[in-house]
């Protein structure tokens, strides 16, 4: 996860269709419920007077745990592997509490956490883990762009999170432990994303589904991909093409990660700038929340501009203007003031790279197999 948006900088094949362990329909799923908010809060939104320079657009859910608190504005966050709270509300011991004299240190890019690290009963939705490394949240830096955060869980591959706990050289993800207390069969999960509507209210409930994928929200199977090397470090994979409309613009493989973490589809950069070429008019945004994210100019529409077409596998995933582009309604949350302008959450990835954060994945329903190092990837129903 990174909170810069524009400068996030991050031949092996497809493995067909859904495969046995992924689709075992009697093996027990546990679901959590996740909503697409508009940061701050919408009270703060809908008030013209209230700060809202560093708004931004997020992914959360709620966890209960301490002394029967539940903290709600829980980033869900591929792109890291600790659980910890406490951002805005002070995490208290309770009855399931039990002290390890340890601590927890995460960096995230621009920001980080740290403090001190306890042993506790976690519940997230119907998930509940009774022995989960959690880290109490004493100071944090960098978090601007999705406040009020009030923690994060981090859902990245096993291992991922080497040195982040005092003591440990690395310790077990939530999933991890779900799986290993009996909770679930598989440690798979699926994550389904909803957007928000034009006036920056959630258009539904997403969810995260643990020790399985919700064959609901599909259409069709799920393209598995292996995951790439190291394993350890983020949920990366390659992807196919990416194209604009009718023009091809980058061939595989291409290095691509997914990060719930991230508000915009950060394409490779030769693409960036031949989409910046390809359109006159069109520059970089360097003012507002979206810092480094193209703009166009303002007679070009969601209805002129071409599709962002994506293949990862043999699946092709068209993201339409209407989903890349800034709706104007949302301007003054997201700090933008060239308002004659036609923004939009497309980012440069690096050479030869995806970041494929929630813009995309609000299109598409991702899974992740821990156990077979596999990254699945399903067009919704």
């Amino acid at each position: 996860m990174t909170f810069k948006l524009g400068r996030v900088v991050r031949t092996v094949t497809v493995l067909g269709v859904l495969y046995a362990s992924a689709s075992d329909a009697a093996a027990p799923t546990l679901k959590v419920p996740l909503t697409s908010k508009l940061a701050p809060n919408f009270a703060g939104f809908y008030n013209s007077s209230a700060p809202l320079t560093n708004a931004a657009l997020k992914v959360v859910t709620s966890v209960q745990t301490g002394d029967d608190q539940t903290f709600s504005d829980i980033l869900i966050d591929t792109g890291s592997a600790i659980l910890w709270v406490g951002g805005q509300e002070k995490y208290i011991p309770g009855n399931y509490t039990h002290e390890i004299n340890q601590t927890f240190s995460v960096g995230y890019g621009t920001g980080g956490v740290s403090g001190t690290a306890y042993v506790d009963r976690v519940t997230i939705g119907t998930a509940t883990v009774d022995s989960q490394i959690i880290g109490d949240a004493n100071y944090t830096d960098g978090f601007t762009l999705v406040e009020p955060l009030n923690g994060i869980i981090g859902l990245g591959p096993v291992g991922s999170n080497y040195g982040e706990v005092s003591g440990f050289n690395t310790t077990p993800t939530f999933v991890q432990n779900l799986y290993t207390e009996g909770k679930i069969s598989h440690m798979i999960f699926g994550i389904y994303i909803t957007s928000l509507s034009e006036s920056g209210i959630p258009e539904g409930t997403g969810e995260i589904t643990f020790g399985g994928v919700d064959q609901s929200r599909l259409s069709g199977d799920i393209t598995w991909l292996p995951q790439n090397e190291p394993l350890d470090f983020h949920w990366e994979f390659n992807a196919s093409t990416l194209s604009w409309g009718d023009k091809l613009l980058v061939t595989g493989p291409i290095y691509s990660r997914t990060d719930t973490g991230v508000l915009p589809i950060a394409i490779p950069s030769e693409a960036f700038f031949d989409i910046l070429d390809d359109v006159p008019g069109t520059n970089v945004d360097s003012s507002s929340a979206l810092e480094g994210c193209l703009i166009f100019p303002s007679n070009a529409t969601a209805n002129s501009l071409p599709p962002l077409e994506i293949g990862i596998g043999n699946l092709n995933f068209s993201i339409p203007a209407s989903s890349y582009i800034v709706p104007p309604t949302l301007y003054s949350a997201l700090n933008i003031t060239a308002d004659n302008m036609t923004h939009t959450f497309i980012a440069p990835g690096g050479f030869g790279a995806f970041d494929l954060g929630q813009k995309f994945l609000e299109n598409a329903y991702s899974a992740y197999d821990m156990e077979n190092h596999m990254i699945g990837f399903a067009l919704l129903a």
